[in-house]
């Protein structure tokens, strides 16, 4: 196990959080972790659609800029040129 580094206050992907938590424990970082309450309306609806690379990489800047989610920054934009669409 590498000696103990301060956890990044963010990933910048998944994968950045995933190679830093495959390289060290949960276990060691206790004093460090705050409580968080977490709810799960598991009655909502996830679709994967095709998306155009240069969308993704539009929206990927955008999210890493905001600390937010690809995800969360394709939804958005959604949400707001489908209202103006109304």
């Amino acid at each position: 196990m590498p000696s103990k580094k301060n956890v990044p206050k963010y990933f910048t992907s998944p994968e950045e959080a995933g190679k830093f938590w495959d390289t060290h424990s949960a276990a060691d970082y206790w004093d460090e972790m705050e409580d968080a309450e977490i709810e799960f309306d598991i009655r909502k609806h996830i679709y994967q659609i095709p998306v155009d690379e240069k969308i993704y990489q539009f929206a990927k800047a955008k999210a890493d800029a905001e600390h937010r989610t690809v995800g969360h920054i394709i939804n958005k934009i959604l949400k707001s040129a489908l209202a103006k669409a109304n």
